[in-house]
């Protein structure tokens, strides 16, 4: 595989009234090379008075926004802090925010390493934990139904927000119009040890064995803060469940005291047939683009992918006012070992000219799962 080094990810799901404090905060310290997309969150509306003899569970939505970030790996630490800290991610229920451990082209130097100005952390009141990262795509109008896994396993406030997908149904002639094109994206985050057991929780409420009905996989977080108030209203104790469990992660120095793996397992059903130990290429590109760099990657062996676009935050008198104003994000999950060819085909498809403005790394798959032909 191709010479790689590597950095970090940080990614951010903040409730739209807070997320201008945090991309200040971050532009104040040089970061200018920032990317936000429209998300939503989902959580359980606490039941009162007559409604508590209803049955079924009532949901509400909040607009976040997404946001996301690459920076070197010796000002991950600080950085993470900082969205803590102006995100107000220490009380629970505000938002999540994670730091990946990514591989980068070691050619490759980013923009927010020459623009960031080191400064020191601040202390933050909680304590970081591992954990491992799902994403769901599915079809759009679906994803409340497999995010509210996450929900009802009391294992996370998922997020949601909207991307395009090519694959499956680009490969089914007429029969494609039966599968829309538009997507639903699911980002879940769980402990390193209940992973499996929510992951297949996930597909079996999706369906995502059969044609068309979508992709999910895991991918290693290296710390994160996770918002776990799942559900809204009716606190009655001084202290809500999420401060508790939160005050206990400090105490513990992690989340691993949490495990219940072996009922989630036994929720999970019958055993699934997991792709296991892909690489995901995550190609950033100028808005449009992205579509034809795909069918690239498709025609080099690429199964399918896809693509989310999100709003380029940079300074108006930055260098990277060249670059498009929307870029797409375009996942490829692949075998580790097509990595090489997929990454030429991008570039003689133009990728990483001056039309394009591509960037790519990369984060690994640990376990996949989606409709695999008979």
């Amino acid at each position: 595989m191709m010479e790689t080094r590597k950095a970090s990810r940080i990614s951010a799901f903040l409730p739209r009234s807070i997320s201008k404090e945090v991309l200040n905060a971050l532009s104040d310290v040089g970061v200018h090379d920032i990317f936000v997309a429209a998300a939503r969150s989902l959580v359980i509306k606490a039941k009162k008075g007559i409604s508590l003899l209803l049955p079924g569970r009532d949901l509400m939505l909040d607009p976040l926004d997404q946001v996301v970030f690459l920076v070197g790996d010796e000002m991950a630490h600080p950085l993470f802090n900082l969205v803590v800290e102006k995100g107000h991610l220490a009380i629970p229920g505000m938002g999540s925010v994670i730091s990946e451990e990514i591989e980068i082209p070691s050619k490759d130097v980013l923009f927010n390493e020459k623009s960031i100005t080191p400064f020191d952390a601040n202390p933050i009141p909680v304590h970081p934990y591992e954990v491992k990262g799902i994403c769901c795509i599915v079809q759009r109008g679906r994803g409340e139904g497999v995010a509210r896994i996450a929900l009802d396993t009391g294992t996370c406030v998922p997020a949601i927000n909207f991307g395009t997908g090519t694959g499956v149904r680009d490969k089914m002639g007429l029969l494609r119009i039966t599968i829309p094109a538009e997507k639903e994206i699911i980002h879940v985050f769980t402990s390193v040890d209940e992973v499996h057991g929510i992951l297949a929780m996930m597909a079996e409420a999706g369906d995502l064995e059969q044609p068309g009905k979508g992709f999910i996989y895991s991918y290693p977080v290296k710390k994160a803060l996770v918002n776990m108030r799942v559900v809204r209203g009716g606190q009655q104790h001084v202290a809500s469940i999420e401060q508790v469990v939160a005050a206990i992660d400090h105490i513990k120095g992690g989340a691993e005291w949490r495990r219940r793996e072996r009922g989630l397992q036994k929720q999970a059903g019958s055993q699934k047939k997991f792709l296991l130990g892909l690489i995901e290429i995550n190609l950033l590109c100028d808005g449009g683009t992205g579509a034809d760099l795909v069918k690239a990657a498709m025609a080099a062996g690429a199964g399918g992918s896809t693509i989310q676009s999100f709003r380029h935050v940079h300074p108006s008198d930055s260098p990277l006012g060249e670059i498009s104003p929307v870029r797409e994000h375009c996942s490829l999950i692949i075998p580790e070992d097509q990595v090489d060819t997929i990454v030429a085909a991008l570039k003689e498809a133009g990728a990483f000219t001056d039309r394009c403005h591509g960037q790519i790394h990369l984060r690994r798959v640990p376990r996949a799962l989606t409709y695999m032909g008979k």
